[in-house]
C-alpha cells in the first residue's frame, strides 16, 4: 500500500542512520538520568543566552542570566573598554550574589553584604576597611570569568574550565547553512518566559516535529501549516548533524485561507502564518527549494534554537531545572518597524506565536504527568518524529543508556 501524499516512508530515519525501535521513557522520568545529563552534557556545552551583543551596545550595559541546571548565575557586561565579558554572579569576598537587577547600565556593582565594589570589567575597585585584611591582593580578587563567545552576533557561554570544543565547532554545519541570514538587520520585538512542569526533552519534543500540528493547533492555526496536499504537516527538509544539531523546514500551506486579521497584518509585513508570501528567498534558508516553505527550526544541541522565517526570526531555549521542570524562553525579532502599520503587523505575529507556544507547553505538562505514572515504558516514533529520536539517541550516547 502506498503512503498518502506528502508522507515519506522512513526517509528521514534511515537517511541519518537511526534505528526504528521504541525509545525508553527512563531519560525523562528518572532523577538519576537527569543528574547524569548535568555532568555529561550541560557542564560542557555552549549555551545560547538568547541575547545579541548589539543589545548591550554601551559601556556599562549588562544583563543577568540564571542557569538553574548548574546552580549558578552569570552576568554579561560591556566593560569600559568596550569588550563584552561574562562572569559568575558572585562576590569574591564571602560568596554573596553580587548583581540583583536583571539588566541595566552601570559603572559598577556594589555587594549589598559588605560593600565590595566591582567595575564592569570584573576588577575589584573598592574594599571597605581594606587594611583589616591579611595580604589582600585586589588584582587577584576579580569576578570569576566564564567563557564567552559570539556567533553571528549571538552571545554564548560555556562553563567548562577548558571548553572541549570551540563555539564554531559546536555550531557545526550551521556555520555554512544558517550564517548568511540577515540577523543583524532585525531587533528584538518581544520576549516570553514560562515555567513548565515537564522534562526538558519532553518540552522540546513538541517543537521537533509537525505531526501534532493538525491536532494541537487546530484552533489557533487550522490550515496555516496543513492542507490537502500535506494534512499532517510532514517536514519538507530535515538535516540531523552528528553533534546533535538539527534543521527542520516546516511547510506552509499555499492555500491557507487568510483571516481578515491576517490579511491586514500581512499587507504591512511578514507574518508567522504566511510563509514565502512572494517576498523573495531569504539567504540562509531553504525557502527557494520548496513551493510550500513555511519557516525553519534550527536546534543547537542540547536545548536552544535559532528559528528563521521570511522577514523574522526567533530564539528560544528549553532551560532544564529538574527531571520534571523546564523554563521555556522565547525572543522574537523583526526589522525595526518604519510605521505604526508595520508595528501592528508584528504584534499580530507575536500573539500568534505566543498562542501556539502555549498550546504546545500545556500538552507537554499533561504528557509528563502521564509518563511519570509508569503506565508505558517506551514511546513509539514515526518517521515524522525522526528529530525526536535523534535527540534521545544523542543524549543516550553521551550519558550512557
Amino acid at each position: 500500500m502506498n503512503a498518502p501524499a506528502g508522507r515519506p516512508q522512513c526517509g528521514h530515519t534511515q537517511a541519518f542512520g537511526l534505528d526504528t525501535g521504541p525509545v525508553s521513557t527512563a531519560p525523562v522520568i528518572e532523577p538519576e538520568f537527569f543528574a547524569r545529563e548535568r555532568e555529561a552534557i550541560f557542564r560542557h556545552q555552549w549555551f545560547n543566552l538568547l541575547k545579541r551583543a548589539d543589545e548591550i551596545p554601551n559601556p556599562g550595559d549588562f544583563f543577568v542570566r540564571d542557569i538553574e541546571v548548574l546552580g549558578t548565575s552569570v552576568v554579561v557586561a560591556r566593560g569600559p573598554d568596550g569588550q563584552v565579558r561574562a562572569f559568575h554572579n558572585v562576590c569574591t569576598h564571602r560568596g554573596n550574589r553580587l548583581v540583583r537587577a536583571a539588566d541595566g547600565c552601570v559603572k559598577g556593582w556594589q555587594c549589598d553584604f559588605h560593600g565590595w565594589t566591582y567595575a564592569t570589567d570584573g576588577t575589584v575597585q573598592f574594599v571597605p576597611d581594606e587594611g583589616q585584611f591579611f595580604d589582600l591582593d585586589k588584582s587577584k580578587m576579580g569576578l570569576p570569568s566564564v567563557h564567552l563567545d559570539t556567533w553571528a552576533g549571538f552571545l554564548f557561554v560555556n562553563f567548562d574550565d577548558a571548553p572541549r570544543q570551540t563555539l564554531e565547532q559546536a555550531m557545526g554545519d550551521f556555520n555554512q547553512d544558517l550564517k548568511p541570514f540577515p540577523f543583524d538587520q532585525m531587533i528584538c520585538a518581544g520576549r516570553w518566559r514560562y515555567h513548565v512542569k515537564a522534562n526538558w526533552k519532553v518540552t522540546m519534543n513538541a517543537f521537533q516535529e509537525g505531526y501534532h500540528v493538525a491536532f494541537v493547533h487546530k484552533r489557533s492555526a487550522p490550515d496555516a501549516f496543513t492542507g490537502t496536499d500535506n494534512p499532517y504537516c510532514n517536514i519538507s527538509h530535515m538535516k540531523l548533524q552528528p553533534n546533535g544539531n538539527q534543521h527542520l523546514s516546516v511547510p506552509g500551506n499555499p492555500a491557507h485561507d487568510l483571516s481578515p486579521t491576517e490579511q491586514i497584518a500581512f499587507k504591512f509585513g511578514s507574518t508567522f502564518t504566511q510563509g514565502t508570501g512572494g517576498r523573495g528567498a531569504y539567504p540562509g534558508t531553504q525557502q527557494d527549494k520548496s513551493a510550500d516553505w513555511g519557516f525553519e527550526l534550527n536546534i543547537l544541541f542540547p536545548f536552544s534554537r535559532i528559528n528563521v522565517g521570511a522577514g523574522w526570526y526567533y530564539l528560544d531555549a528549553f532551560w532544564p531545572v529538574s527531571q520534571n521542570e523546564t523554563v521555556y524562553e522565547l525572543a522574537y525579532y523583526f526589522p525595526k518597524p518604519k510605521s505604526a502599520a508595520e508595528m501592528i503587523s508584528q504584534e499580530f505575529s507575536k500573539i500568534v506565536l505566543r498562542d501556539l507556544s502555549r498550546e504546545d507547553l500545556y500538552t507537554n505538562e499533561v504528557t509528563q504527568r502521564a509518563l511519570n505514572s509508569g503506565a508505558i515504558k517506551n514511546i513509539t516514533l514515526s518517521d515524522q518524529e525522526a528529530a525526536v529520536r535523534h535527540l534521545y539517541r544523542t543524549v543516550e550516547r553521551l550519558v550512557g543508556r
